[in-house]
C-alpha cells in the first residue's frame, strides 16, 4: 500500500478535528474499513501534554479514506 501511494504522488490532505473524542471515533471506523491507520501520541514538549493523542493518519484508496474523513474540514 505504501508503494502504490508513493508512486501515485503520495497526496496528503490534513483535516481538522474537534476533539480526541472524534479522533478516536475515526480512528476506530477507518480500522473497522480494514484501513491501515497511525494513530499519534504526543511526546509532551510542546504546550501538549505528553500522551495526548493529535493525529490520526489514514491511508487507503480516496473513496474508502473519504468514507472515514469526509465530513471534516481542511485545517486553517
Amino acid at each position: 500500500m505504501i508503494n502504490q501511494w508513493d508512486e501515485h504522488g503520495a497526496k496528503k490532505v490534513v483535516l481538522q478535528g474537534v476533539n480526541t473524542d472524534q479522533l478516536l471515533e475515526l480512528h476506530a471506523l477507518a480500522l473497522s474499513l480494514e484501513l491501515p491507520t497511525y494513530l499519534v501520541q504526543d511526546a509532551g514538549r510542546t504546550q501538549v501534554p505528553a500522551g495526548s493523542q493529535t493525529v490520526l493518519a489514514i491511508i487507503g484508496e480516496e473513496e474508502l479514506v473519504n468514507q472515514v474523513t469526509g465530513q471534516l474540514k481542511l485545517l486553517n
